[in-house]
């Protein structure tokens, strides 16, 4: 008695599988003729798609075939990146700099540093860029010395020119995949508002699609707090991090909110820092109005804010050390 119900019980289960996979070939929005791949595509494509995101850390999840929403909004993160247009559908151009990316990403090769030169100097032989080199051999500083091997990303595509922008000691729009590998959990960096050019310093807690960071001490707390008018503020605005020699344009909030890690710094938990294609941690999404401040820091005239935007009087004096989690 008890083995037949339990065939009938395996029976029904089988029976649910088959409906729900039915259900989902006829909902499924099939790759059309060109290859557009968009939200409700499913197949060996997807899979391809989805690959690259997690190998790029785009991506957390494991390949499933199925195009979702949380696939479109890495896609859209790639996209911004790469200076790809924006809307989360995969066509040739996206396809084609997912497969440059990764063929760059498993093409680095070993260099040996020889006399007289500098990481800039090594970046433009190798068409490279200093944050790319620095993050790939995680370098805490970007001098070099005789002898030092380095490994050297082969990237040739948008992201290497997207992270090379600005001028020597200029404000630069480095991406957040680049900036992940750069800025280690519980290291400090300098972070000065772009309206009011006061500065602060913080330490990054952790963050996968953005920075949470908390202030390093109650004095860096209150010239937050002065930054926000007195009231702590969901608000976002323009800032500038100042992290191993590099300006770098990014976006806050002044809200405090989750678990802390420093004691005695006045400020009840951590906000976020966004760079250009970072997300928000809920649907993993590319906020737009941090996007908006991202862009306003990047389009700031330097001069503006050389008075207070270094308060050690140079960006190469900032302290910067790692205190791991």
């Amino acid at each position: 008695m008890k083995k037949g119900k339990e065939m009938v019980r395996i029976r029904n289960i089988l029976y649910i599988l088959i409906l729900m996979q039915f259900v989902l070939l006829m909902t499924a929005t099939p790759i059309d003729a060109e290859g557009i791949i968009r939200v409700g595509s499913q197949g060996r494509s997807v899979i391809e798609v989805q690959t690259y995101l997690k190998q790029l850390k785009y991506l957390r999840q494991r390949p499933t075939g199925y195009y979702n929403r949380i696939t479109a909004e890495a896609v859209k993160a790639f996209q911004l990146e790469h200076e790809l247009k924006v809307d989360g559908i995969v066509g040739p151009e996206t396809i084609m700099t997912f497969r440059e990316a990764v063929q760059g990403k498993h093409q680095s090769f070993e260099y040996t540093v020889v006399s007289g030169e500098t990481l800039a100097d090594i970046a433009e032989k190798f068409n490279s860029s200093i944050t790319a080199i620095m993050s790939e051999n995680q370098l805490s500083a970007n001098a070099v010395h005789i002898g030092q091997k380095l490994v050297i990303p082969s990237h040739t595509g948008n992201l290497m020119r997207i992270a090379s922008r600005g001028h020597t000691g200029g404000i630069q729009t480095i991406p957040w995949s680049i900036v992940n590998q750069l800025w280690d959990e519980g290291e400090m960096a300098t972070i000065t508002d772009i309206a009011t050019s006061k500065s602060f310093q913080v330490r990054r807690l952790y963050g996968y699609y953005h920075a949470d960071v908390e202030p390093l001490s109650k004095a860096d707390t209150e010239t937050m707090l002065e930054i926000y008018g007195g009231k702590w503020s969901w608000d976002r605005r323009a800032i500038v991090i100042c992290l191993h020699n590099f300006l770098i344009a990014a976006s806050m909030n002044g809200m405090p909110h989750g678990r802390k890690s420093i004691i005695g710094n006045g400020f009840p938990g951590q906000f976020c820092v966004h760079f250009l294609g970072s997300r928000t941690h809920e649907g993993g999404m590319v906020d737009p109005d941090h996007l908006a401040m991202i862009k306003q820091a990047a389009a700031c005239d330097l001069s503006c804010l050389q008075a207070q935007s270094r308060p050690h009087g140079d960006a190469s004096a900032l302290p910067t050390y790692s205190m791991r989690q």
